[in-house]
C-alpha cells in the first residue's frame, strides 16, 4: 500500500475514530471474555499448584488405628520416588484463653518439610511452650496471649500433652486448611474453631498418629488425570507399606501387652503372698498376746482370790481377837470391881486375921487375873496390829493387782487395735487383690479385643479443601465452554455489520479509487488494514487484558472460602492464535467479502450512488382502524423500520444477542442460587444423619436410640451403599443406593416428588426411583430396567418407576427386601436419619452424639448447606462479571448500530432538518426507531435467552450435584430493562451527533 492510500487509511481512521474504536471495543470484549474465562480455570489451578509446591503440601496421608512407630517415617523417606516422609501428632482438644471461653482446636506437630505454614503475623514458635494459630480464627491481636488445654479433656486426650499452656506467637494458613472448613468433632460443640501448630516436643508422646508422604510425580499438574496415575501407582505399595508397619506395631504392642499382664498378675501373686505372710505374722503376734492377756488375767483372778480370801482370815481374825478383847475388858472390868470389893473388905476385915488373910488371897487371885487379862489385852493388840500389817500387805498386793490388771487392760487394747488393724489388712487385701484382678481383666479383655489395625492411605482428593477447589474451579470451566463464543458470535456479527456498511457507504471513493487506477488488492487493502488493526489492537487488548482481569477478579471472589496467596497468571499461545484467527476472521474476513461485491463493479457505476429501494406499503397500511390512528411521523418511523430490512435484521439480531446474554447471565445466577437450599429443604427434610461403625451391636444400637428418643422429634434407620449402574454404552455411573427400615416413615425424612412437586410412591420390590437429572444424562427413562454391581459382587435388576427431583448427589431408592431377594444378605442399618426440629443446638447434639462408641460420623445438613452456600457465592462473582460484560456489549452493539444508522440516513435527517423539525423532533424521528428495533431484539432476545440459558447450564457439570435450570420473572425484566436503559444511554449520546450534522453540506450532491 502506497503513502498517499496509507495517508488516506489513517485519515479514514481519525475520521470515523468512533467506528473504528466501537469494532476494537467490540473484539476485545469478546476475546476478553473468550480468553479470559477460557485461562482463568488454568490460572487458578496454576496459582493453586504453585502454592501447594511452595507449602510442600502432602501427597498421600497414611493413617493407622493404631498410629505407627516413629521410626517408619524414617524407613518410608528411603523408598523409591518418596520425596519425603514425615511422621506428625494431631488430635482434637478443648482449649480455653484467658478470658476462661473453650473452644475446640485440631492441634498438630509443626513438621519440618511439609504442610509448611504461611505466616500472617508474628513469629513460628521457638520452644514447646509457644504456639502459632489458625489466623481466620484468631486475629493479630491474640499474639502473646495465653491457650491453656481444658481440665474438661478426657484424660487421653490430656496425657497426649506434655505442656498445658502455650502462648501465642504468631497466626498463620495453613495448605491443609486451604478452605474455610475446619470439620467436625465429639467434643465441646462438635465444631472446631481452628487449628493450632506446636512444637513436637510440646506432645507426650511416643508414635505417630498419621505420616504424610511426598512423591515424585514429575512434571504433572494436579487435578489432571497424569497427577491422579502418579499418585494410583504408589498407592498399593504405600497401603502394603503402611499395613506392614501397623501390623510390627500391633504385633509389638500386644507381645508387651501381654508380657506386662504377665508380669503384673506375677508382681500381684508376690504382693498378695507377702501381704499374707505378714498377716499371718500379725495374726501370730496376736493370737500370742492374746495368750499371754488370757494368762495374766488368770494370775490376776487367782491373785485376787488368794487377796481376798487373806482379808476374809484378817478379818475373821480381827473379828475373833476384837471378841476376846471385849472379854478380856469384861473380866478386867469385873476384876477391877473384885479389887475394889476386897479392898473395902481388906479393910473391914484387918481386925479379923482369917478373914483378912482370906481378902488377901482373894487380892492375890484377883491381881494375877488382872495381869493375865492385860497380858491377854496386850496379846489381842498386838495381833491386832499383826493384822493391820497383813491388811496393809494385801492392800499393797491389791494395788499391785490393779496395775497389772490395768496393764493387761492395756494389752487387751491394744490387742483389740492390733486385731482389727489385722482384720482391715485383710479386707484391704482382697480389696487391692480384687481391683488389680479387675484391671488385669480389664487389661486381658484389652487384648483380646484389640483387633488387627486397619490402614488408610489418604490422597489429596480427601483433603476438603483441596478437593472444593477442584469442584470449585470447574463451575468456571462449564460457562466458559459455552458463553463466551455465544458472547464472540454477538461481537463478530455487529463487526460484520459494520463493515459490510463501512465499504457500502465508501463505494463512491472505491469507485474513485479504481478509476484512478488503484489496483484491487491495494483498495481492498485499505479496508483490509481499517478492520484488521481494529480487530488485532482490540484482540491482543482483549486477550491480555481478559487473561488478567477475569482471573484476577474471580480469584478474589474465591478468596472469601480460599487462602491460596496470589494469582498467577497464564498467557495461552494458543488461545491467543484462536482468538487473533477469530477476530481477523470476523473483521478482515466480512471486509474482503464486502469489497470484493463492490470491486466487481466497474467505476461508473461505483460513482453513481445506489438508488434508493422503492417504497413498499406494509401489513399494517392495510389495517386502517390501526394505520389511521398513528400519527405521521410514527407512521413513517414504522415504514423505515420494515423498510431496510438487512438493518432491521442485524439491529435485531445484535440487541437480541445481548439480552440474551443478559437472560442467560441473570439465569444461572437463578439457577444456583437455592440449589442446596432446595435439596435440604425440599428433598431431605431431616436436619442430621448419623453413620454407626460396621460392627456395632445391638445393645449400642438401644443406648443410642434411648438418646435419640429423648433428645429428638424423631428418627429412622437406613441403609447406605453406593454401587455402579451399567450404561448401554458399557461404562458405568456410581450412585448411591437408600434402603429405609421402615418405608411408612421414610416420606418424613425424604420427599420424593416430580420436577412439578408431584408425590412419587416408594417403590416396591424390584422397582427403584431415581434421579430425574443422573437418568436424563444417562439416558434412562421410566419402566427402563437397570443393572447394578458393587465390588463385593452384589448385582442387582430394578425396574425404574419414577424419577425424583434431586439436585445434590445421586439417589437410587429401594425397598430392603429388593436387596435381600437379589443378593441374598441382609440389610446393614447403618445410617440414621433424625428430625432435629425443636433442637436448640444441632452441634450440640452432634457432640454428644459422637461420643457414642458405635457412632462412626455425624453429618449436619445446615452444615453442608452453608457449604454449598458458598461455593456458589464464587460463582455469584463470576456471573456478575458476565452481566457487566453482556452489557457492555449491549452499549457497544446499540452504540455501534445507531452510528450506522445515522451515518446511513445523514442526508435524510438533514432533510427533515431543513424541514423545520426542532432537535426534540429530530431526535425522536431517529430514536423512535431504535427504540422499536430495541423493543422487537429485546422480546426476541427473551426467548433466544431462555434457550441459551438451557444450553449453558446443559454445559456446567459438576460431579453428584445438578441446577434446576430456572429463570425468575424478575430476571427477564431486569434483563430487558437494562437493554432499554442503554438504548437510552446511546441514544443521549448520540444526540450530540445528529446536533453537529450541517444541513448545508449533508444535502450536497453525492456527484
Amino acid at each position: 500500500m502506497g503513502s498517499s492510500m496509507t495517508k488516506t487509511t489513517l485519515r479514514e481512521i481519525r475520521q470515523s475514530l468512533g467506528r473504528y474504536i466501537a469494532i476494537l471495543a467490540i473484539v476485545a470484549l469478546g476475546v476478553g471474555l473468550f480468553s479470559g474465562l477460557k485461562v482463568t480455570r488454568s490460572a487458578m489451578v496454576k496459582s493453586a499448584q504453585q502454592y501447594f509446591d511452595d507449602t510442600n503440601f502432602y501427597d498421600v496421608r497414611l493413617l493407622s488405628t493404631i498410629g505407627f512407630d516413629t521410626d517408619a517415617a524414617r524407613e518410608l523417606s528411603r523408598g523409591e520416588r518418596i520425596l519425603d516422609a514425615q511422621g506428625a501428632i494431631s488430635t482434637d482438644a478443648l482449649i480455653m484463653d484467658e478470658q476462661g471461653s473453650q473452644n475446640v482446636l485440631k492441634v498438630h506437630s509443626l513438621l519440618d518439610n511439609q504442610n509448611t505454614p504461611v505466616l500472617v503475623h508474628g513469629r513460628m514458635p521457638q520452644s514447646p511452650t509457644e504456639c502459632v494459630v489458625d489466623a481466620q480464627a484468631f486475629g493479630e491481636d491474640s499474639i502473646g496471649t495465653i491457650l491453656t488445654l481444658s481440665e474438661e479433656n478426657d484424660e487421653d486426650t490430656d496425657e497426649m500433652f506434655e505442656q498445658k499452656t502455650f502462648r501465642i506467637v504468631g497466626t498463620v494458613n495453613s495448605p491443609y486448611y486451604a478452605n474455610y472448613e475446619r470439620g467436625t468433632t465429639s467434643l465441646g460443640n462438635g465444631t472446631i474453631q481452628g487449628f493450632m501448630l506446636i512444637e513436637r516436643e510440646a506432645f507426650d508422646c511416643d508414635y505417630d498418629t498419621e505420616i504424610f508422604v511426598r512423591i515424585n510425580t514429575g512434571d504433572a499438574q494436579i487435578y489432571t488425570d497424569e497427577y491422579d496415575d502418579a499418585i494410583d501407582s504408589m498407592e498399593d505399595w504405600l497401603e502394603e507399606f503402611a499395613q506392614q508397619k501397623a501390623d510390627e506395631r500391633y504385633n509389638r504392642l500386644k507381645s508387651e501387652g501381654e508380657q506386662q499382664l504377665v508380669n503384673a498378675k506375677e508382681q500381684l501373686a508376690e504382693e498378695v503372698r507377702q501381704g499374707e505372710g505378714q498377716l499371718y505374722d500379725s495374726k501370730t503376734e496376736l493370737d500370742s498376746a492374746k495368750t499371754e492377756i488370757q494368762s495374766s488375767r488368770a494370775q490376776i483372778q487367782s491373785g485376787q482370790i488368794e487377796l481376798d480370801n487373806g482379808r476374809n482370815q484378817l478379818n475373821l481374825q480381827e473379828q475373833d481377837l476384837l471378841s476376846q478383847k471385849t472379854d478380856l475388858i469384861l473380866k478386867k472390868q469385873e476384876v477391877l470391881s473384885g479389887l475394889d470389893q476386897v479392898a473395902a473388905l481388906k479393910n473391914q476385915a484387918q481386925y479379923d486375921a482369917s478373914s483378912y488373910a482370906q481378902v488377901l488371897a482373894q487380892e492375890q487371885e484377883l491381881k494375877a487375873s488382872l495381869l493375865e487379862i492385860e497380858s491377854g489385852l496386850n496379846e489381842i493388840e498386838a495381833g491386832l496390829a499383826q493384822i493391820e500389817q497383813s491388811r496393809q500387805e494385801l492392800n499393797d498386793q491389791q494395788a499391785q493387782l490393779t496395775d497389772s490388771s490395768m496393764q493387761v487392760d492395756q494389752a487387751q487394747r491394744e490387742y483389740d487395735a492390733g486385731y482389727q488393724e489385722y482384720q482391715q489388712g485383710i479386707a484391704d487385701l482382697n480389696t487391692s487383690t480384687e481391683d488389680a484382678q479387675e484391671e488385669l481383666d480389664d487389661a486381658q479383655d484389652d487384648l483380646d479385643e484389640m483387633e488387627e489395625p486397619d490402614v488408610y492411605v489418604l490422597d489429596r482428593n480427601t483433603n476438603i479443601g483441596y478437593a472444593s477447589f477442584d469442584n470449585d474451579s470447574a463451575i468456571v470451566n462449564g460457562i466458559a465452554n459455552v458463553f463466551p463464543i455465544f458472547f464472540f458470535l454477538v461481537a463478530a456479527l455487529v463487526c460484520i455489520t459494520t463493515m459490510n456498511r463501512m465499504v457500502e457507504e465508501q463505494r463512491t471513493q472505491i469507485g474513485v479509487l479504481k478509476a484512478l487506477g488503484y489496483s484491487e488488492g491495494v483498495i481492498m487493502g485499505k479496508y483490509l488494514f481499517y478492520s484488521g488493526s481494529a480487530a488485532g489492537l482490540g484482540c491482543l487488548l482483549g486477550f491480555f487484558g481478559g487473561s488478567i482481569i477475569f482471573p484476577f477478579v474471580i480469584w478474589q471472589s474465591y478468596a472469601i472460602m480460599y487462602t491460596m496467596g496470589d494469582i498467577l497468571f497464564v498467557f495461552d499461545k494458543k488461545l491467543a492464535l484462536i482468538s487473533m484467527a477469530a477476530s481477523m476472521l470476523c473483521s478482515m474476513g466480512t471486509t474482503y467479502f464486502s469489497c470484493r461485491y463492490e470491486l466487481a463493479s466497474v467505476p461508473a457505476q461505483l460513482m453513481r450512488p445506489k438508488a434508493p429501494k422503492a417504497g413498499k406499503r406494509i401489513l399494517l397500511e392495510y389495517i386502517p382502524i390501526l394505520w389511521n390512528q398513528l400519527s405521521f411521523l410514527v407512521k413513517v418511523s414504522i415504514r423505515n423500520v420494515l423498510r431496510y430490512k438487512k438493518r432491521f435484521f442485524m439491529m435485531v439480531v445484535g440487541i437480541s444477542g445481548c439480552t440474551a446474554l443478559l437472560v442467560t447471565g441473570f439465569g444461572v445466577k437463578d439457577s444456583i442460587a437455592d440449589v442446596a437450599g432446595q435439596q435440604f429443604g425440599e428433598i431431605q427434610t431431616y436436619g442430621m444423619s448419623v453413620l454407626m461403625n460396621e460392627d456395632y451391636t445391638q445393645s449400642e444400637w438401644e443406648e443410642v436410640e434411648d438418646y435419640l428418643r429423648e433428645e429428638t422429634q424423631g428418627y429412622t434407620r437406613a441403609a447406605e451403599r453406593s454401587m455402579d449402574v451399567q450404561l448401554e454404552d458399557g461404562t458405568t455411573k456410581s450412585i448411591t443406593l437408600v434402603m429405609p427400615e421402615n418405608v411408612s416413615q421414610i416420606s418424613d425424612y425424604w420427599n420424593l416428588h416430580t420436577e412439578d412437586g408431584t408425590p412419587i410412591a416408594y417403590p416396591e420390590e424390584g422397582q427403584a426411583v431415581l434421579n430425574r437429572e443422573f437418568a436424563r444424562r444417562n439416558g434412562i427413562e421410566i419402566n427402563d430396567v437397570i443393572s447394578l454391581n458393587d465390588e463385593d459382587g452384589h448385582e442387582l435388576s430394578l425396574r425404574v418407576t419414577g424419577l425424583s427431583e434431586n439436585f445434590v448427589y445421586n439417589y437410587l431408592y429401594l425397598t430392603a427386601e429388593s436387596w435381600e431377594a437379589q443378593t441374598g444378605e441382609e440389610v446393614e442399618y447403618r445410617s440414621i436419619y433424625i428430625n432435629t426440629q425443636g433442637v436448640a443446638d444441632e452441634h450440640v447434639l452432634l457432640a454428644r452424639l459422637m461420643n457414642f462408641d458405635a457412632v462412626s460420623s455425624v453429618t449436619v445438613n445446615a452444615d453442608t448447606l452453608d457449604k454449598f452456600n458458598s461455593m456458589m457465592s464464587s460463582l455469584d462473582y463470576i456471573v456478575l462479571l458476565i452481566i457487566i460484560c453482556a452489557g457492555s456489549l449491549a452499549f457497544i452493539v446499540l452504540y455501534n448500530l445507531t452510528n450506522i444508522n445515522i451515518t446511513e440516513r445523514i442526508r435524510e435527517i438533514a432533510t427533515i432538518k431543513v424541514l423545520g423539525f426542532y432537535p426534540s423532533e429530530t431526535a425522536s424521528y431517529v430514536f423512535r426507531e431504535n427504540i422499536f428495533l430495541t423493543a422487537i431484539g429485546g422480546g426476541a432476545g427473551l426467548l433466544l435467552g431462555k434457550w441459551l440459558h438451557w444450553f449453558v447450564m446443559e454445559q456446567i457439570n459438576i460431579d453428584m450435584v445438578s441446577f434446576a435450570q430456572v429463570i425468575r420473572p424478575q430476571s427477564y425484566l431486569y434483563s430487558i430493562a437494562l437493554t432499554f436503559v442503554f438504548a437510552c444511554i446511546v441514544n443521549l449520546v448520540m444526540f450530540g451527533k445528529l446536533e453537529k450534522i450541517n444541513m448545508a453540506e449533508s444535502l450536497k450532491s453525492i456527484e
